[in-house]
């Protein structure tokens, strides 16, 4: 392959020269701008000072057209006049030439006008008529005992009334609430357990321990709820009663149970299928917590005794018995038998339907009116009687303690 050096020479030879033509003006405008810009630096001038008046040299003067004078276009120049003449010196010659008359003063004279008596009515009888304004007795409502004793105490600086003088009843009722923190002890008896071995003070067993529900069981928070009823006795000594209603109960842990273990398909409880599994120390994580809770409706006899009183304020020891009846059940019960948990919601046969516990505390109370004491009382309670009954093994005894906050109306 040969190449043809006149040709490709004659080809660039005309690209160039059009290039030429193109770029050309563009340079010399450039190099135009550049000077410019040299001379506007030297001299500070710019576009804007370029002076076009020549161009008038070349104006024809044959179309101008003389313009008339009017009042619209004559500018009228005002002449200030001298600093060195005040304006006092132009016009007091003016004012001296002028003859200023002389005023004499004269009497004042007051004419007062004559009166008219207007008949007209300032109002329409028939409208306002003051038969039909009822008379308020004011003095009979400012003197009124109840307004007296209401402004007595908005004046009063206290919240209770210091000038309230007890009356003191023989019979009082109340109302109370009490939140509690609630828990059990817990313990079974080996003799109605299938599969234990008992050697000295050591159980042998592959299903719960004591130990591992102590371990795992919580306390859980909850209320008890009623109503008092007290009769002085003396001074000092009270008796009392009521209607209450008190939840007991406590949080253990628990497994899912796996319906794919054999004894799953044949393990029954009370007539109830397995709900869960027991609780796995080696696999916490999988722990499920289960709160049982189990109501009682209570009615307490006790005595109260009052160690230290003042006028409107004592503090008083007191103690009794509360007779129970069962009257609901949420619970999860373990049967030793099959090493499972069943879910529990009926007062079966398994639970004590009657029971006695114990209470005592120590009430601190305050007067906020003639009759009416307010009252605090810290409080434990203690189940004589375990929740299940026999043969079932397991010997566990609610308790709880809380604080229980009321109010008394002290009757006659």
């Amino acid at each position: 392959m040969t190449f043809d050096w006149s040709n490709i020479k004659k080809y660039f030879t005309g690209k160039v020269s059009l290039a030429t033509l193109v770029v050309t003006p563009f340079v010399l405008g450039g190099l135009g701008l550049l000077g410019f810009q040299t001379y506007s630096l030297i001299t500070g001038k710019s576009f804007k000072d370029i002076n076009f008046e020549i161009g008038r040299l070349w104006e024809s003067k044959k179309n101008a057209v003389k313009e008339e004078l009017t009042e619209a276009n004559v500018v009228y120049q005002i002449k200030p006049t001298p600093e060195t003449v005040t304006i006092e010196e132009v016009l007091s010659p003016k004012i001296r030439s002028k003859f200023l008359p002389v005023i004499k003063g004269k009497p004042a004279l007051i004419v007062e006008p004559e009166k008219q008596e207007i008949n007209a009515p300032l109002f329409n009888k028939d409208f306002a008529s003051l038969n039909a304004i009822s008379d308020i007795d004011i003095l009979s409502n400012i003197q009124n005992p109840l307004l007296i004793k209401y402004y007595s105490r908005l004046e009063s600086e206290y919240l209770i009334n210091p000038n309230i003088v007890p009356k003191l009843g023989n019979w009082y009722v109340g109302f109370s609430f009490s939140p509690t923190l609630n828990y059990r002890s817990f313990g079974y008896d080996a003799q109605y357990v299938t599969g234990v071995a008992v050697h000295g003070n050591y159980r042998y067993t592959y299903g719960l321990t004591e130990e591992t529900r102590n371990i795992s069981d919580k306390a859980i928070s909850s209320f008890n709820v009623g109503i008092d009823i007290g009769r002085r006795i003396t001074n000092r000594l009270n008796v009392y009663t009521g209607l209450y209603y008190s939840n007991y109960g406590e949080q253990l842990q628990v497994s899912a149970v796996d319906m794919l273990d054999p004894n799953y398909e044949e393990s029954e409880f009370l007539n109830k299928t397995p709900m869960y599994e027991v609780y796995d120390e080696e696999s916490s994580e999988n722990s499920i917590p289960y709160t049982n809770k189990y109501s009682y409706i209570e009615i307490p006899l006790g005595i109260s005794y009052d160690l230290f009183v003042l006028e409107k304020f004592k503090v008083a020891l007191d103690g009794g018995l509360n007779l129970q009846k069962l009257d609901h059940v949420n619970a999860l019960v373990y049967d030793f038998e099959t090493d499972y948990y069943y879910w529990i919601t009926e007062k079966e046969d398994i639970f004590r339907q009657y029971g006695v516990g114990v209470s005592t505390g120590a009430t601190i109370s305050q007067f906020v009116g003639e009759r009416l004491e307010m009252f605090v009382n810290p409080q434990f309670k203690y189940n004589l009687n375990s929740t299940f009954k026999k043969p079932y093994p397991v010997n566990q005894n609610q308790y709880s303690t809380g604080l229980r906050i009321g109010i008394k109306r002290h009757l006659f």
